[in-house]
C-alpha cells in the first residue's frame, strides 16, 4: 500500500516537472477540474444496471496530457461513495486513459488504472473488552487494493466565459481485491454523471 501511494505522488510529481519544463503545449498546464457524481452497485459487469441508482457518491480529479492533442493522459481521482449493503468507501485511483474525438467534438473513452479505497463496515464491529464480553470497536475500516476500468462517451464543447465545460457518462467497473477471506476479488460497477471543466 506505501509503494502504491509513493508511486502514483511520484506519477503526479513527474507530470508537473514535465509540463513546467517543456514548452510543446502551454494550455496543458492548465489542468482541468473533474467532478463526477457516481452511482455504484455491487455487482457483476453490466448486470442489473438499475440497482446501481440505489447509492451515490461523488469523485474529484484532474488529468495530466502525454500529448498535443490532450486524447492520450493520466488521471488522479479521489471519490467517496456510499453502499448500505457492503459500507461505504473513500478511494484514490490513477487511471491511464485514451479519447479519441470521433464527430465533432463526441467520441468514446477508455480509461484503466490501480487505486485502492478505504471501505468501512456496513455494521458496527465488535471486540473483546478481556473480561469475556463484547464491546463496541472504532470502525477503521479496511484498506484494499482495487483495479479501475471504464468506458464512457464524452463531448468535447467549446468554451463559454474563458472557461471549457465537457460533459461525459461512463460505466465504470472496480475489482477489489482483499474484500474478506471468503471473496478474493469483490466486483463493483459505477455509473459515473459528470464533467470537466477547464479554466
Amino acid at each position: 500500500m506505501k509503494k502504491l501511494i509513493l508511486f502514483l505522488m511520484f506519477l503526479v510529481g513527474y507530470q508537473v516537472w514535465a509540463q513546467e519544463t517543456t514548452s510543446f503545449n502551454q494550455r496543458s498546464k492548465k489542468l482541468p477540474l473533474i467532478i463526477s457524481f457516481n452511482f455504484n452497485s455491487l455487482a457483476t459487469p453490466f448486470h442489473k444496471l438499475g440497482n446501481n441508482f440505489r447509492n451515490g457518491g461523488v469523485r474529484i480529479g484532474t488529468e495530466l496530457p502525454y500529448n498535443r492533442k490532450g486524447n492520450l493522459f493520466q488521471t488522479i481521482n479521489i471519490g467517496y461513495y456510499r453502499n448500505r449493503l457492503n459500507g461505504d468507501g473513500i478511494y484514490l485511483n490513477s487511471e491511464l486513459g485514451y479519447r479519441p474525438n470521433v464527430f465533432k467534438g463526441f467520441g468514446p473513452e477508455f480509461r484503466l488504472g490501480p487505486g485502492f479505497a478505504n471501505i468501512y463496515l456496513p455494521t458496527k464491529p465488535l471486540e473483546p473488552d478481556g473480561k469475556g464480553n463484547w464491546q463496541r470497536a472504532i470502525n477503521k475500516g479496511k484498506t484494499a487494493f482495487q483495479v479501475h476500468g471504464s468506458v464512457g462517451i464524452q463531448y468535447q464543447s467549446r468554451k463559454l466565459d474563458h472557461i471549457q465545460c465537457s460533459p461525459f457518462l461512463q460505466y465504470e467497473v472496480v475489482g477489489v481485491a482483499g474484500y474478506n477471506k471468503s471473496i478474493p476479488v469483490l466486483p463493483t460497477t459505477f455509473i459515473h454523471l459528470g464533467s470537466r471543466f477547464k479554466f
